[in-house]
């Protein structure tokens, strides 16, 4: 296991594909609009033009102060609604599974949903790896939040890490950032962020089911981009997985077999073969199970 703190990309002070000079002009846009304050319309050229043709016409100038205050609020809620309208186009956007690297260029995913949740397969203690062994449920998988960042969007997770996915001119990429640090200074990592298709997507993430055994604990298991397989049951916590149609097949390290069809919301239904049967056998076993947001 790598410990938490040594992951999230290389430790380079400029994003990759990004000129040095471009780099920084990327960085202060985005400190500038995480910095900028709400600004309010200017309210005086609205208000002279009201109070020259109100006191020409009528000699009404008193009325000019609240009809550019009308104006002025006018202005600032056209403002709000059209930041409001980019945020939610921005949501829509980045809505979805990414998959991202660390330092060791080992794959995790990330889980982006539209209600704001995140949902890591990297653990708060690394990024499993093949031939991982007695894993536990918190080391598969670890929750945040995300919210529109400057040209992208920021992952804040429970344990104090931060990733950032920004447009940059070569396509998204990631930053990253250690627990305690200025969110708005250059990343200490970046690495390549790319948004899986839809098919792969509905499929990686983080699950719970009831075990084969029942004096046994549920048993939480992960599914990567890149094909691996974990669980929190088996010794050897590792394995493989592939798409059969809608259907996920899992052939685990310690021979047991199992095939599931994912969904977002509702409960699943596992199908598990024990080691060495038929996997044209009917299952020893059917259990139910969830998907962790």
């Amino acid at each position: 296991m790598i410990p938490r703190r040594a992951l999230r990309g290389h430790s380079l002070p400029l994003l990759p594909g990004l000129p040095g000079e471009g780099a920084a002009r990327l960085m202060e846009m985005i400190r500038h609009r995480a910095q900028r304050p709400c600004r309010r319309p200017h309210p005086f050229t609205p208000a002279l033009l009201v109070l020259t043709v109100a006191g020409l016409r009528t000699g009404a100038g008193v009325a000019a102060p609240a009809a550019a205050e009308a104006v002025s609020q006018s202005m600032v809620a056209q403002s709000s609604s059209a930041i409001a309208a980019e945020q939610r186009q921005q949501r829509q956007r980045f809505v979805g599974v990414w998959a991202l690297v660390d330092n060791a260029n080992n794959l995790f995913n990330v889980r982006l949903s539209a209600d704001g949740r995140a949902l890591s397969t990297s653990g708060v203690e690394g990024t499993p790896l093949g031939g991982s062994e007695s894993l536990r449920a918190g080391e598969l998988f670890e929750r945040g939040r995300w919210q529109p960042w400057g040209n992208g969007v920021r992952v804040d997770y429970d344990d104090g890490w931060t990733d950032a996915i920004v447009t940059g001119p070569e396509g998204p990429v990631q930053w990253s950032w250690a627990p305690g640090t200025d969110r708005l200074q250059p990343p200490g990592n970046h690495g390549k962020a790319v948004q899986l298709n839809p098919a792969v997507a509905r499929a990686v993430g983080v699950y719970r089911f009831r075990p084969v055994q029942d004096d046994l604990p549920p048993t939480t298991l992960s599914l990567l981009s890149n094909g691996l397989a974990f669980n929190s049951v088996d010794r050897p916590a590792g394995g493989v997985w592939r798409l059969r149609g809608d259907t996920v097949v899992i052939v685990w390290a310690s021979g047991w077999r199992a095939e599931f069809e994912p969904r977002d919301q509702g409960e699943l239904r596992a199908r598990i073969w024990r080691p060495g049967s038929d996997p044209q056998s009917p299952p020893a076993a059917v259990r139910s199970g969830e998907r962790i947001h």
